[in-house]
């Protein structure tokens, strides 16, 4: 078994991400298709602050890295990390004590830092959106504090890419506070991109702190019922107009930007101002924030090519129902089992994906307090971290899951939630939790009656079908939950004894 065997995570793998802006560690439970994060630890260096005024790191600055990376080797080792990645970005790739700071930092604490071109950034970072979402489109931006790296990402590809010295310790540092300046230096930068411009339908992927940091005051403003960066997603022309408001702000006057470090709220504005100028020159229908970046870009590059190819959110899916589900084995008999409910629906590979989450995680719950299963299984989706799913789909399996604890619909802990989702959307979950309700009570946690019995959906029924031999399990608790079912979709309920079930065996 090799170490990229998506089941098992062979050691600590740690990626050191030296910036411009802060120096990071992160230790990942391994080399995986999603791997776990077990440490995180960033510190605001801000080696590049000085690079696009002087062409050189900062004595401070790099002081304060050296102290920050001999804590990180200490951690590493007692950690007992199998593998390290350190890499280093704008800051160090520039300046002309760049080659001297790579030295010491061997000499002093043995790591060996790569230090990545421009071109090769913007591909990991592509990349790491890619593994976070495969089927991203459109425009990937990872702003650091000294540069701005492009890809652009289709068909599961890095197609393009383009670095730019534009992060805002770079600005800030060649143009101080003339904003106007800034701009015009941006949109002639921007303009010289051919392939910015793409199709109406893609996306702009947003990767780095002060982006995820901008996303974040701006649910804050819009009082977002999920609190969850990773998928965040709003239409270009809000985004830009909310920058376009940053922008022009002071730092200290930021709305919600108070719990910010100063170091970071500093740079806001001209954050804002990047991001605003960049959506001027895109046709992209939306933004929308990744988790993911570099560093899991250097990760996903090291995965075979079927390791790659798994979807990331049910591969997380299946672990968690290994790890915490009573009968993770029957999600497949389940999900067979419910599909005549949906033909009409289309069965389209989103529907599929989502109705198969729903089966692996529908008994997440069951260590929870009987009375607040469905609250802590809502939870356990809403706030869990997944990639590979849309908020609207976290709120899609909620749905589900609350009805398959029996709770309702209009309870308090799903009243803000159903804003992400429409009518029908609803319905359809609900009707998913309520087959996940009654393949529980009809089968006791066994497969044998799942196996033996079928639904069938016709203009005003739906029925249960069920061997005569196996009539007995079929009583008036089964029936309250077929009829539940069959109200969510319109039809009275019964269940029938065809003959045909009869000759039908376990196995």
């Amino acid at each position: 078994m090799t170490d990229e065997n998506p089941g098992r995570e062979a050691g600590y793998l740690a990626v050191i991400d030296i910036g411009s802006n802060s120096v990071r560690l992160v230790v990942f439970s391994g080399r995986t298709r999603v791997p776990s994060t077990v440490f995180n630890e960033k510190i605001m260096c801000g080696l590049g602050a000085e690079v696009g005024a002087t062409g050189r790191m900062g004595g401070k600055a790099i002081a304060s890295a050296m102290s920050t990376l001999k804590r990180f080797r200490a951690l590493c080792d007692q950690m007992q990390v199998a593998e390290i990645l350190a890499v280093a970005t704008a800051a160090v790739r520039d300046a002309e004590n760049g080659p001297d700071f790579v030295e010491r930092v061997f000499t002093e604490t043995g790591f060996a830092i790569d230090v990545i071109p421009g071109t090769e950034e913007g591909r990991l970072a592509g990349l790491g959106v890619l593994s976070g979402e495969p089927a991203a489109t459109g425009i990937v931006g990872d702003l650091g504090g000294g540069s701005l790296e492009l890809a652009q990402v289709q068909d599961g590809t890095v197609v393009n890419t383009k670095s730019l010295p534009l992060g805002p310790l770079r600005l800030i540092s060649r143009f101080g506070s003339d904003y106007r300046l800034i701009k015009r230096h941006l949109r002639q930068e921007f303009q010289s991109i051919v392939w910015l411009n793409g199709s109406r339908n893609n996306s702009f992927y947003m990767v780095g702190g002060a982006w995820r940091n901008l996303a974040k005051l701006m649910m804050g403003e819009k009082f977002y019922p999920l609190p969850i960066l990773h998928g965040f997603t709003v239409s270009k022309s809000d985004m830009a107009n909310y920058c376009k408001r940053i922008g022009q702000m002071g730092a200290e006057n930021i709305p919600f930007g108070a719990g910010l470090p100063q170091r970071r709220r500093e740079i806001l504005p001209v954050a804002a101002i990047i991001l605003q100028e960049l959506l001027s020159e895109m046709k992209a229908a939306n933004a929308s924030i990744s988790a993911y970046g570099l560093r899991e870009g250097l990760i996903f590059d090291k995965l075979s090519k079927p390791v790659q190819q798994m979807d990331p959110f049910l591969h997380t899916c299946r672990a968690l129902a290994e790890e915490r589900c009573r009968f993770a084995e029957h999600a497949e008999v389940i999900f067979d089992w419910s599909r005549p409910l949906f033909k009409t629906g289309g069965g389209s590979k989103q529907q599929t994906k989502l109705h198969m989450a729903i089966c692996l995680l529908g008994d997440i719950a069951w260590r929870g307090h009987p009375d607040f299963r469905a609250e802590k299984a809502v939870e356990g989706v809403l706030h869990g971290n997944f990639v590979g799913i849309s908020h609207a789909e976290r709120a899609f399996i909620a749905v589900a899951l609350n009805q398959a604890y029996g709770a309702p619909v209009d309870a308090p802990h799903m009243s803000q939630l159903l804003t992400l989702l429409k009518v029908k959307e609803i319905t359809e979950a609900r009707m998913m939790g309520a087959a996940l309700r009654l393949a529980q009570r009809l089968s006791g946690g066994t497969v044998a009656a799942l196996m033996v019995s079928q639904l069938r959906v016709t203009k005003k029924y739906l029925w249960l079908g069920v061997p005569s031999h196996y009539e007995d399990i079929a009583n008036e608790v089964v029936e309250k939950r077929l009829s539940h079912l069959g109200r969510l979709m319109g039809r009275s309920s019964a269940v029938e004894f065809p003959s045909e079930l009869d000759e039908v065996s376990v196995g």
